[in-house]
């Protein structure tokens, strides 16, 4: 499959309502659109017809933003996006980021020339007939620095590509060091002198994986679209505004100037760190690093550093993405008419429930029941032979073990805690979820991190998920036992797989077939 193909898919498989192109020479690519465009080149010469009204620009992309307000000129967010102009990396980097900030979460910005075939292609400079620059850059680069974005590249032929999801326009980590980003870009650090190593690095995956992860975007879009269409009624009680509040607090986005301080506090108490009373009044500016790594994991639902023992005084280790999927997919079952209750298995503080709490208050549903399922006392330790060496337990991580009594004052704070439509499971689940109080689930959301864990949960409440309904998974990119746990769950069945969507770096979805 070569990139017009690869395009062509998207287009017809997304059926975008915007697009914006960045390099597009004689218009082969840009003529795949059907919907309002925009194209900038300061050379191009356009020789296929286009069959979507286009607005063409002779200028460098650089110029272009500097000088027009994209969202303007399309009507809104921009929805699908190719990038093929100068084939330098820090040319790329600015293309992207100025793209990022006209698209909504659920845009797709994709990359051309990312993998080449040959390692001459990747001079700067154009030394051979084929070139892609050192575009390749890019694709490391955004991973160490942008881990809240989704990455995929695939084998496309002669130049590959990659499609990057999961965007966030307002996100500023980048810009506020562009410059040196750039330097770096530019220089050696990221450079490769074999085509084995630039591959490995890039790890791109096989032509025949693109049908589905494109099959997955569109449905995340649908979800996404569903979500956003619902439109606030004047006067009137706002959903959306009060749950988007609502995550908000349980992410501690609006106190995170505070936990900044805690933290902080607790180094310095701790000897590693000096404390100084300039750096507690103005901690977002003077450790402004630090800073931004806390926002982007609570973002991407990620303890700073990768260690529990940074987790932070927030009531969920979910971030912002998937809270907004967790929402969305909420909104989606409503939408479909789906019956059944809300289950999570392994809730931490019990900030996912009481979103889902949330929603049902918002959404005045009466109809439907929320279990909370957990042992309350951390993870159990490691039984089975493929849970070896995943020691989770309360004595090694006590900061994964919150007690009863602390969830339920976490749902009380927040004035949802309801015991007439709430049943909080105590106990493993292998002893708590076959008799649990439900005979139909709407939506089930595991987050129980071990095989074992894993597969008590879907032996014991699979069958009772409606023909429709939605089954989470939190652990899925993160760990592969639970990957293996539901791979063999299915085996065990003859049953394939059910296509996932996924949502961040480790959560994803799927609808039970019916």
């Amino acid at each position: 499959m070569d990139y017009l193909s690869a395009l062509s898919l998207l287009h017809q498989t997304l059926t975008p309502t915007s697009y914006v192109e960045i390099g597009c020479r004689l218009g082969r690519s840009l003529s795949l659109a059907r919907c309002e465009s925009v194209a900038i080149d300061p050379d191009f010469e356009i020789r296929t017809d286009l069959r979507a009204p286009t607005r063409l620009f002779r200028q460098t992309s650089d110029d272009f933003f500097a000088a027009h307000d994209l969202e303007t000129l399309i009507g809104g967010k921009l929805d699908l996006a190719f990038i093929d102009g100068m084939h330098r990396a820090e040319f790329v980097l600015r293309d992207f980021l100025n793209l990022e900030k006209h698209a909504a979460h659920h845009s797709v910005i994709v990359l051309d020339d990312v993998l080449p075939e040959q390692i001459e292609w990747t001079s700067r400079e154009r030394l051979t007939q084929v070139w892609t620059g050192d575009v390749y850059k890019v694709i490391p680069f955004l991973r160490k620095h942008r881990p809240d974005l989704t990455i995929r590249v695939f084998e496309i032929k002669m130049k590959g590509m990659a499609i990057i999801t999961g965007l966030n326009p307002g996100d500023m980590t980048l810009q506020r060091a562009l410059d040196a980003h750039e330097a770096s870009l530019a220089g050696p650090d990221l450079a490769y002198d074999n085509i084995a190593d630039l591959r490995q690095a890039l790890a791109p995956e096989p032509i025949a994986a693109l049908p589905d992860f494109v099959a997955s975007l569109r449905a995340q879009r649908r979800l996404a679209t569903h979500h956003s269409a619902r439109p606030a009624q004047a006067g009137l009680f706002d959903a959306g505004l009060y749950l988007d509040l609502l995550k908000r607090s349980l992410l501690n986005e609006i106190y995170l100037d505070d936990e900044m301080r805690l933290l902080y506090l607790r180094d310095c108490l701790s000897g590693t760190d000096q404390f100084a009373y300039e750096v507690l009044h103005d901690i977002r500016t003077l450790r402004s690093d630090g800073f931004a790594e806390l926002a982007a994991s609570r973002r991407i639902g990620r303890f700073p550093e990768r260690k529990i023992a940074k987790s932070g005084f927030s009531h969920t280790m979910m971030g912002r993405l998937r809270l907004d999927s967790l929402q969305m997919c909420l909104d989606d079952l409503h939408s479909r008419r789906i019956p059944g209750d809300l289950v999570e298995c392994g809730v931490w503080r019990g900030g996912g429930c009481i979103l889902m709490a949330g929603w049902l208050r918002a959404m005045g549903c009466r109809d439907r029941q929320l279990i909370v399922a957990d042992s309350f006392e951390g993870l159990p330790v490691p039984a089975h032979e493929k849970d070896r060496g995943l020691d989770l337990s309360k004595a090694k991580f006590p900061q994964l073990a919150v007690s009863l009594a602390t969830v339920r004052a976490n749902f009380a704070s927040y004035g949802l805690l309801d015991d007439t439509r709430q049943h909080f499971l105590k106990g493993w689940f292998s002893d708590t979820l076959t008799t649990a109080p439900t005979d139909q689930i709407a939506l089930l959301r595991m987050d129980g991190d071990l095989y074992q864990s894993t597969m008590d949960t879907l032996e014991a409440l699979y069958d009772r998920v409606t023909p429709g309904g939605i089954i989470i998974v939190d652990d899925y990119g993160a760990l592969e036992v639970c990957r293996r746990a539901i791979a063999d769950f299915f085996a065990a069945r003859s049953m394939p797989v059910p296509e996932m969507t996924k949502i961040d770096w480790t959560g994803t979805f799927f609808f039970k077939p019916h």
